[in-house]
Parts: C-alpha cells; structure tokens; sequence
C-alpha cells in the first residue's frame, strides 16, 4: 500500500472551488505542516492572519468535521516532512554518546526497512516491473538527495538491454531532458526535495504527453497526486531522526530485483551475456 493520500485527494477535489485566502491558508499548511499540524485554532488563525469562521470554513469544505480531525489529515500526510536542521536537532536531543548514535541510527533504517513492507505491496512492485519493462524508453529523474538512488537505477536497468535516459538536474535544460517523453515511455520520479512549484511543472509537462509517471517519495505535494500514476511511499526514516537514504536505495535495487524476476531465464541469459563480454573486453575493474 503506498502513502495515506487522503489529505490530497480532498483538496484536489475541492482544488476549483478555493477562494484567495483558502489559497493562501493552504500554501501556508503545505510550507509548515509540522508546525500547522500541532497548532491550536487560534495559533493557526494568529500565524496566517485568517480569521477563525474562515478556517472552519476551510476544514469543513474539505470534509473534516472539526478542527481535530483536521489537523489528524495534515499529520498523516505530511508526516515525514521536515528539514535537516529540525532533524539534527531532534536527533541529537535525543543522543549523547557514539554507542547511542550508533544503536539508534542503525535501528532507525532497520525499522524504515520493517515499514516498508506495509507501504509497498507485492501489487506496486509488479506494476512498476511491468511498466519498465513494457516502456519504450525509461526516463528517470532524481533531484536533490532523490539523484542517489535515481542514478543508481539509470546504471543498473541499462543491464537488462533497456532504453534508460537520466534526466539532468539543471534547471535550465530540463525542457530539452524531457522533450523526447512521448505516451509509450515511463518517468521514474526520485521526490526528496521540497521543491515544489518546479517539480509540479515537470509533472504537468510528462503527464501531457500521456506518458505514465511513477513517484517515489516521502512527503507528496497534493498537487502531483493529479500527475503521478502511481506513487509510492519510501520514507528514510523517522520524523525526528535525521535521515539517510539507506531506504531509498534498498527499494532502487529492489526494482532491479523485482525486474529480474519478471524476466525469468530471459534476463540471465542477458546478465550472462554482459559478463562474458566484460571478461573478453578486459572490461572489468
């Protein structure tokens, strides 16, 4: 099962009907959710000058019967959203010798490594095999920290004789990167940024080409729950520990994995193939 997308699927269905100040309310939630999440009606009207009849207003046109409810829906969504100077800092409140550093830092990602089972299913791994496999071309895209395991995935699928292309992280060219996308090809999209206003755009750009758009992320944007075919959840780690990416690239060679297995016979007769070309080339280092 991936990400509880409850919070985004209200405000999508809502997304027309918001007036200036709900805007405004929003995008102040979507910039501070941990902050928003644990504030008082009265915090919350104070922060964004909103007044309390219109953020009952706010709340109730999204479904939720009372202020509790809804500060429970921005939790849920945004739960793993929080920058690296909160994170140390939680981290180190918490830690105050190397062997607790090192127990706590390790058992962290083996508790990460434990959810990931509930939030990936046996259904998301073989729908993603499929669509790599059945691409004509892969598109994968990674800014940020998402360019570890982005990469990593662009080296490894090229084994199995598939078309991978590595978007760039340059701004200035990520146009051109996408261009070619056309409605038979696939983007892997690595989200750990909170880039937002770019990243929409890149997804709107794909989504209108028909190609399919696969996100891998933490903390979604309501905004690209309209874009993505699929999304799944890959935290890494806790809310307040500061995280590594020891998730993210455990579930990029569980792709590899998963891809190998739906291929069967085939794709170790192609892996067999790579290795005696390898040794005869003097390739290997």
């Amino acid at each position: 099962m991936s990400v509880n997308i409850d919070w985004a699927k209200r405000i999508s269905q809502v997304s027309e009907q918001l007036t200036r100040i709900e805007t405004e309310l929003l995008t102040y939630i979507t910039k501070n959710p941990h902050t928003a999440a644990f504030m008082s009606l009265k915090d919350l009207c104070g922060s964004t000058d909103v007044s309390k009849p219109k953020v009952i207003d706010f709340y109730r046109k999204l479904g939720y019967l009372n202020f509790k409810e809804f500060r429970g829906g921005i939790l849920e969504f945004y739960e793993q959203h929080i920058n690296s100077y909160q994170a140390s800092s939680a981290t180190f409140r918490k830690i105050g010798t190397l062997e607790e550093l090192l127990n706590t830092a390790i058992q962290v990602d083996i508790n990460s490594l434990n959810r990931l089972v509930q939030q990936i299913s046996t259904e998301d791994l073989q729908y993603v095999s499929n669509s790599l496999l059945d691409a004509e071309r892969i598109y994968i895209y990674g800014p940020g920290t998402g360019f570890y395991p982005a990469h990593f995935l662009y080296q490894r699928l090229k084994r199995y004789r598939l078309d991978v292309h590595l978007v760039g992280t340059d701004p200035m060219h990520l146009a051109e990167d996408l261009f070619p996308l056309t409605s038979d090809d696939v983007l892997v999209f690595f989200h750990y940024s909170h880039e937002e206003s770019r990243e929409k755009n890149i997804m709107e750009m794909v989504g209108d080409t028909g190609a399919r758009i696969i996100m891998v992320t933490e903390h979604i944007h309501h905004r690209f729950v309209e874009w993505a075919d699929r999304i799944l959840y890959v935290n890494r780690g806790e809310v307040e520990f500061k995280n590594s990416m020891a998730v993210p690239m455990h579930f990029a060679n569980l792709l590899l994995l998963a891809i190998e297995f739906a291929q069967g016979p085939e794709c170790q007769r192609t892996l067999k193939e790579l290795e005696n070309k390898r040794d005869r080339y003097h390739l290997s280092f």
